[in-house]
Protein backbone atom coordinates (compact mmCIF):
# COMPACT_ATOMS: atom_id res chain seq x y z
CA UNK A 1 0.00 0.00 0.00
CA UNK A 2 2.84 2.35 0.84
CA UNK A 3 4.37 1.73 -2.60
CA UNK A 4 1.06 2.51 -4.31
CA UNK A 5 0.69 5.77 -2.38
CA UNK A 6 4.20 6.78 -3.38
CA UNK A 7 3.47 6.16 -7.07
CA UNK A 8 0.23 8.19 -6.91
CA UNK A 9 2.06 11.10 -5.19
CA UNK A 10 4.79 11.13 -7.84
CA UNK A 11 2.14 11.10 -10.62
CA UNK A 12 0.22 14.06 -9.09
CA UNK A 13 3.39 16.09 -8.58
CA UNK A 14 4.44 15.36 -12.17
CA UNK A 15 1.15 16.63 -13.59
CA UNK A 16 1.17 19.74 -11.37
CA UNK A 17 4.79 20.70 -12.04
CA UNK A 18 4.15 22.63 -15.32
CA UNK A 19 1.51 24.74 -13.59
CA UNK A 20 3.83 25.63 -10.69
CA UNK A 21 6.64 26.34 -13.14
CA UNK A 22 4.36 28.71 -15.18
CA UNK A 23 3.36 30.66 -12.07
CA UNK A 24 6.97 31.00 -10.93
CA UNK A 25 8.50 31.88 -14.30
CA UNK A 26 9.27 35.57 -15.09
CA UNK A 27 6.78 37.25 -17.46
CA UNK A 28 9.41 38.16 -19.99
CA UNK A 29 10.91 34.70 -20.41
CA UNK A 30 10.28 32.86 -23.69
CA UNK A 31 7.51 30.34 -23.46
CA UNK A 32 5.40 32.49 -21.14
CA UNK A 33 3.79 34.67 -23.85
CA UNK A 34 0.05 34.38 -24.28
CA UNK A 35 -1.71 33.94 -27.58
CA UNK A 36 -2.78 37.60 -27.53
CA UNK A 37 0.84 38.68 -27.91
CA UNK A 38 1.17 36.85 -31.22
CA UNK A 39 1.29 39.55 -33.91
CA UNK A 40 -0.55 37.27 -36.30
CA UNK A 41 -3.49 37.21 -33.89
CA UNK A 42 -3.47 40.97 -33.06
CA UNK A 43 -6.63 42.93 -33.91
CA UNK A 44 -7.33 46.50 -34.92
CA UNK A 45 -7.87 48.57 -38.07
CA UNK A 46 -5.11 48.69 -40.68
CA UNK A 47 -4.75 52.43 -39.86
CA UNK A 48 -6.37 54.53 -37.12
CA UNK A 49 -9.96 55.55 -37.82
CA UNK A 50 -10.54 59.28 -38.32
CA UNK A 51 -13.63 61.41 -39.03
CA UNK A 52 -14.27 61.72 -42.79
CA UNK A 53 -13.09 65.22 -43.77
CA UNK A 54 -15.95 66.72 -45.76
CA UNK A 55 -15.42 69.82 -47.92
CA UNK A 56 -15.09 72.51 -46.56
CA UNK A 57 -13.13 72.66 -44.27
CA UNK A 58 -12.12 69.20 -43.17
CA UNK A 59 -10.79 68.27 -39.75
CA UNK A 60 -7.02 67.66 -39.41
CA UNK A 61 -6.04 64.42 -37.63
CA UNK A 62 -3.20 61.93 -37.34
CA UNK A 63 -4.93 59.72 -39.88
CA UNK A 64 -3.20 57.14 -42.09
CA UNK A 65 0.58 57.36 -42.47
CA UNK A 66 0.34 56.98 -46.23
CA UNK A 67 -2.84 57.00 -48.28
CA UNK A 68 -4.23 58.06 -51.64
CA UNK A 69 -7.91 58.82 -52.15
CA UNK A 70 -10.60 59.99 -54.53
CA UNK A 71 -13.90 61.41 -53.34
CA UNK A 72 -17.11 62.90 -54.62
CA UNK A 73 -19.10 65.58 -52.80
CA UNK A 74 -22.52 66.94 -53.64
CA UNK A 75 -23.08 70.42 -52.19
CA UNK A 76 -26.23 72.53 -52.23
CA UNK A 77 -27.46 75.95 -51.17
CA UNK A 78 -30.93 77.40 -51.73
CA UNK A 79 -29.93 81.06 -51.24
CA UNK A 80 -27.02 82.86 -52.95
CA UNK A 81 -27.99 86.32 -51.68
CA UNK A 82 -24.99 86.58 -49.32
CA UNK A 83 -23.48 88.59 -52.20
CA UNK A 84 -25.88 91.43 -53.02
CA UNK A 85 -25.48 91.19 -56.80
CA UNK A 86 -26.90 87.68 -57.16
CA UNK A 87 -30.21 86.05 -56.21
CA UNK A 88 -30.78 82.36 -56.82
CA UNK A 89 -29.73 78.82 -55.91
CA UNK A 90 -26.77 76.60 -56.65
CA UNK A 91 -25.47 73.06 -56.45
CA UNK A 92 -21.99 71.68 -56.93
CA UNK A 93 -20.63 68.26 -57.93
CA UNK A 94 -17.06 68.06 -56.70
CA UNK A 95 -14.46 65.34 -57.40
CA UNK A 96 -11.15 65.51 -55.55
CA UNK A 97 -7.90 63.57 -55.75
CA UNK A 98 -5.72 63.67 -52.65
CA UNK A 99 -2.98 62.06 -50.64
CA UNK A 100 -1.57 61.93 -47.12
CA UNK A 101 2.02 61.24 -46.10
CA UNK A 102 3.49 61.11 -42.60
CA UNK A 103 7.15 60.87 -41.69
CA UNK A 104 8.11 61.01 -38.07
CA UNK A 105 5.75 63.37 -36.26
CA UNK A 106 5.03 65.46 -39.36
CA UNK A 107 1.94 64.84 -41.49
CA UNK A 108 1.28 66.53 -44.84
CA UNK A 109 -1.79 66.44 -47.07
CA UNK A 110 -2.74 67.83 -50.48
CA UNK A 111 -5.95 67.77 -52.51
CA UNK A 112 -6.73 68.74 -56.12
CA UNK A 113 -10.48 69.18 -56.79
CA UNK A 114 -12.56 69.59 -59.93
CA UNK A 115 -16.12 70.87 -59.80
CA UNK A 116 -19.23 71.06 -61.93
CA UNK A 117 -21.34 73.96 -60.64
CA UNK A 118 -24.93 74.70 -61.64
CA UNK A 119 -26.59 78.04 -60.83
CA UNK A 120 -30.30 78.86 -61.08
CA UNK A 121 -30.40 82.68 -61.18
CA UNK A 122 -33.38 84.90 -60.34
CA UNK A 123 -31.55 88.22 -60.77
CA UNK A 124 -28.08 89.68 -61.37
CA UNK A 125 -27.23 93.26 -60.43
CA UNK A 126 -30.97 93.70 -59.83
CA UNK A 127 -31.89 92.60 -63.37
CA UNK A 128 -33.54 89.39 -64.53
CA UNK A 129 -31.75 86.99 -66.89
CA UNK A 130 -33.39 85.77 -70.06
CA UNK A 131 -35.34 82.54 -69.83
CA UNK A 132 -32.59 80.75 -71.77
CA UNK A 133 -29.94 81.94 -69.30
CA UNK A 134 -31.68 81.39 -66.00
CA UNK A 135 -29.73 78.18 -65.45
CA UNK A 136 -26.04 77.86 -66.26
CA UNK A 137 -23.39 75.24 -65.49
CA UNK A 138 -19.59 75.34 -65.54
CA UNK A 139 -16.89 72.68 -65.24
CA UNK A 140 -13.74 74.06 -63.66
CA UNK A 141 -10.71 73.57 -61.48
CA UNK A 142 -11.58 74.29 -57.84
CA UNK A 143 -9.37 75.63 -55.05
CA UNK A 144 -6.35 73.47 -54.17
CA UNK A 145 -6.00 72.56 -50.50
CA UNK A 146 -2.80 71.77 -48.61
CA UNK A 147 -2.17 71.28 -44.92
CA UNK A 148 0.59 70.18 -42.58
CA UNK A 149 0.58 69.21 -38.92
CA UNK A 150 3.20 68.30 -36.33
CA UNK A 151 2.17 66.06 -33.43
CA UNK A 152 3.66 65.26 -30.02
CA UNK A 153 2.87 62.04 -28.17
CA UNK A 154 1.42 62.66 -24.69
CA UNK A 155 -0.11 59.22 -24.14
CA UNK A 156 -1.04 58.33 -20.58
CA UNK A 157 -1.67 54.71 -19.66
CA UNK A 158 -4.47 53.26 -21.79
CA UNK A 159 -5.22 56.59 -23.49
CA UNK A 160 -3.10 57.21 -26.63
CA UNK A 161 -3.03 61.00 -26.86
CA UNK A 162 -1.39 63.37 -29.33
CA UNK A 163 -1.36 67.16 -29.44
CA UNK A 164 -0.16 69.21 -32.36
CA UNK A 165 -0.04 72.39 -34.38
CA UNK A 166 -1.33 72.58 -37.93
CA UNK A 167 -1.70 74.94 -40.86
CA UNK A 168 -4.25 74.58 -43.66
CA UNK A 169 -4.03 76.66 -46.85
CA UNK A 170 -6.72 76.82 -49.51
CA UNK A 171 -5.29 78.39 -52.63
CA UNK A 172 -7.51 80.58 -54.88
CA UNK A 173 -7.04 78.51 -58.02
CA UNK A 174 -10.65 78.04 -59.16
CA UNK A 175 -11.55 78.96 -62.71
CA UNK A 176 -15.35 79.13 -62.39
CA UNK A 177 -16.88 81.85 -64.60
CA UNK A 178 -20.32 82.50 -66.07
CA UNK A 179 -21.94 84.73 -68.68
CA UNK A 180 -25.64 85.56 -68.36
CA UNK A 181 -27.82 87.37 -70.88
CA UNK A 182 -30.26 89.82 -69.26
CA UNK A 183 -33.75 90.83 -70.36
CA UNK A 184 -32.37 94.36 -70.92
CA UNK A 185 -30.26 92.98 -73.79
CA UNK A 186 -26.96 93.33 -71.95
CA UNK A 187 -24.65 90.55 -70.78
CA UNK A 188 -23.14 90.12 -67.32
CA UNK A 189 -19.99 88.08 -66.84
CA UNK A 190 -18.86 87.13 -63.35
CA UNK A 191 -17.04 84.46 -61.38
CA UNK A 192 -16.82 83.41 -57.77
CA UNK A 193 -14.74 85.73 -55.56
CA UNK A 194 -11.17 84.61 -54.87
CA UNK A 195 -10.16 83.99 -51.26
CA UNK A 196 -6.82 82.81 -49.93
CA UNK A 197 -7.57 80.74 -46.80
CA UNK A 198 -5.01 80.59 -43.99
CA UNK A 199 -5.99 78.43 -41.02
CA UNK A 200 -3.50 77.85 -38.17
CA UNK A 201 -4.88 75.57 -35.45
CA UNK A 202 -4.14 73.66 -32.27
CA UNK A 203 -4.92 69.95 -32.54
CA UNK A 204 -5.64 67.08 -30.15
CA UNK A 205 -6.39 63.42 -30.81
CA UNK A 206 -7.07 60.84 -28.10
CA UNK A 207 -8.82 57.52 -27.61
CA UNK A 208 -9.92 55.13 -24.89
CA UNK A 209 -10.76 51.63 -26.00
CA UNK A 210 -13.05 51.88 -29.06
CA UNK A 211 -13.94 55.54 -28.45
CA UNK A 212 -11.85 58.30 -30.02
CA UNK A 213 -11.98 62.10 -29.90
CA UNK A 214 -10.52 64.66 -32.32
CA UNK A 215 -10.55 68.44 -31.83
CA UNK A 216 -9.19 71.38 -33.85
CA UNK A 217 -9.33 74.96 -32.60
CA UNK A 218 -7.92 77.93 -34.47
CA UNK A 219 -8.24 80.92 -36.76
CA UNK A 220 -9.59 80.95 -40.32
CA UNK A 221 -8.47 84.00 -42.28
CA UNK A 222 -10.12 84.48 -45.69
CA UNK A 223 -8.07 87.06 -47.59
CA UNK A 224 -10.05 88.43 -50.52
CA UNK A 225 -9.42 89.80 -53.98
CA UNK A 226 -11.81 92.27 -55.62
CA UNK A 227 -13.86 90.91 -58.52
CA UNK A 228 -15.11 92.31 -61.82
CA UNK A 229 -18.88 91.97 -62.25
CA UNK A 230 -20.25 93.19 -65.53
CA UNK A 231 -17.39 95.66 -65.91
CA UNK A 232 -17.77 97.01 -62.37
CA UNK A 233 -15.05 96.35 -59.76
CA UNK A 234 -16.69 94.94 -56.64
CA UNK A 235 -14.63 95.34 -53.41
CA UNK A 236 -14.59 92.10 -51.39
CA UNK A 237 -13.71 92.38 -47.68
CA UNK A 238 -11.37 90.07 -45.77
CA UNK A 239 -13.21 87.87 -43.27
CA UNK A 240 -11.84 86.25 -40.10
CA UNK A 241 -13.41 83.39 -38.14
CA UNK A 242 -12.76 81.37 -35.03
CA UNK A 243 -12.94 77.81 -36.36
CA UNK A 244 -13.82 74.83 -34.16
CA UNK A 245 -14.01 71.09 -34.91
CA UNK A 246 -15.00 68.54 -32.25
CA UNK A 247 -15.46 64.97 -33.50
CA UNK A 248 -16.40 61.88 -31.51
CA UNK A 249 -16.02 58.38 -32.94
CA UNK A 250 -16.73 54.76 -32.07
CA UNK A 251 -14.79 51.88 -33.60
CA UNK A 252 -17.60 49.33 -33.55
CA UNK A 253 -15.31 46.61 -34.97
CA UNK A 254 -11.82 46.36 -36.44
CA UNK A 255 -13.29 47.36 -39.80
CA UNK A 256 -16.23 49.66 -39.01
CA UNK A 257 -16.40 53.06 -37.28
CA UNK A 258 -19.08 55.70 -36.74
CA UNK A 259 -18.35 59.39 -36.19
CA UNK A 260 -20.17 62.63 -35.54
CA UNK A 261 -18.49 66.01 -35.88
CA UNK A 262 -19.66 69.44 -34.70
CA UNK A 263 -18.22 72.39 -36.64
CA UNK A 264 -18.66 76.04 -35.72
CA UNK A 265 -17.41 79.26 -37.30
CA UNK A 266 -17.77 82.56 -35.43
CA UNK A 267 -16.96 85.68 -37.43
CA UNK A 268 -14.47 87.95 -35.65
CA UNK A 269 -14.66 91.11 -37.77
CA UNK A 270 -17.23 93.33 -39.42
CA UNK A 271 -17.40 92.63 -43.17
CA UNK A 272 -19.41 95.09 -45.26
CA UNK A 273 -20.21 94.70 -48.95
CA UNK A 274 -20.39 98.05 -50.77
CA UNK A 275 -22.41 98.56 -53.94
CA UNK A 276 -19.83 100.33 -56.15
CA UNK A 277 -22.55 101.81 -58.38
CA UNK A 278 -24.01 103.79 -55.46
CA UNK A 279 -21.08 103.76 -52.98
CA UNK A 280 -23.47 102.65 -50.24
CA UNK A 281 -23.51 99.67 -47.92
CA UNK A 282 -25.61 96.97 -49.49
CA UNK A 283 -25.18 94.00 -47.16
CA UNK A 284 -23.33 92.87 -44.07
CA UNK A 285 -21.71 89.46 -43.67
CA UNK A 286 -22.11 88.49 -40.01
CA UNK A 287 -21.75 84.73 -39.66
CA UNK A 288 -22.08 82.33 -36.74
CA UNK A 289 -22.36 79.04 -38.57
CA UNK A 290 -22.78 75.61 -36.98
CA UNK A 291 -22.79 72.31 -38.88
CA UNK A 292 -23.22 68.68 -37.87
CA UNK A 293 -21.33 66.00 -39.85
CA UNK A 294 -22.36 62.37 -39.22
CA UNK A 295 -20.10 59.78 -40.88
CA UNK A 296 -19.31 56.09 -41.26
CA UNK A 297 -16.03 54.39 -42.26
CA UNK A 298 -15.59 50.82 -43.55
CA UNK A 299 -12.28 49.02 -44.12
CA UNK A 300 -12.04 46.21 -46.71
CA UNK A 301 -8.48 45.00 -46.86
CA UNK A 302 -6.31 48.00 -47.70
CA UNK A 303 -9.29 49.93 -49.04
CA UNK A 304 -11.20 52.37 -46.85
CA UNK A 305 -14.71 53.52 -47.76
CA UNK A 306 -16.10 56.59 -46.00
CA UNK A 307 -19.39 58.47 -46.25
CA UNK A 308 -20.46 61.62 -44.45
CA UNK A 309 -23.13 64.29 -44.57
CA UNK A 310 -23.20 67.94 -43.56
CA UNK A 311 -26.31 69.41 -41.95
CA UNK A 312 -26.77 73.14 -41.31
CA UNK A 313 -27.96 74.02 -37.80
CA UNK A 314 -28.13 77.82 -37.85
CA UNK A 315 -30.11 78.73 -40.96
CA UNK A 316 -28.91 81.92 -42.68
CA UNK A 317 -25.46 81.88 -41.06
CA UNK A 318 -24.68 78.42 -42.42
CA UNK A 319 -25.98 79.43 -45.84
CA UNK A 320 -23.76 82.54 -45.81
CA UNK A 321 -20.70 80.50 -44.83
CA UNK A 322 -21.51 77.93 -47.51
CA UNK A 323 -21.75 80.68 -50.15
CA UNK A 324 -18.49 82.47 -49.32
CA UNK A 325 -16.58 79.15 -49.15
CA UNK A 326 -18.38 77.71 -52.23
CA UNK A 327 -19.19 74.58 -50.23
CA UNK A 328 -22.96 74.87 -49.76
CA UNK A 329 -24.99 74.65 -46.59
CA UNK A 330 -25.68 70.93 -47.02
CA UNK A 331 -23.46 68.25 -48.51
CA UNK A 332 -22.93 64.51 -49.01
CA UNK A 333 -19.47 62.91 -49.30
CA UNK A 334 -18.32 59.51 -50.57
CA UNK A 335 -14.58 58.71 -50.40
CA UNK A 336 -12.45 55.73 -51.47
CA UNK A 337 -8.94 55.53 -50.00
CA UNK A 338 -6.09 53.08 -50.41
CA UNK A 339 -4.01 52.70 -47.22
CA UNK A 340 -0.36 51.68 -47.51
Amino acid sequence: MTGLRSKILVLVLGLAAPAFAYEDSPADEPGTETMASDPALATGPIQPFVPPAIDYPGVIDLGPKLALYIDHTYEYTNDLSTFWWVRGRGNNYRVAFGGVYAFGNLRVHAEVPLQYTRLAIDSLMGKQPTDADRTKAALSLADLITDAAYFWNLSIGAMPTHVGLGMRIRWPTHTTKYSFGLVTGSTVEFGFPYYLHLAPAALVSTSYGPVFLVANQGLLAMLAKDVNIGGVIQPIPNIYFWESHVALGLAATDWLAFTVELLSFVQLNRAVLIDPTTSTQDSLIDTRAVFLNPGVTLDIGNFRLAAAGRLDLTGKSTRDFGVITFSGSRALLARLSYLY
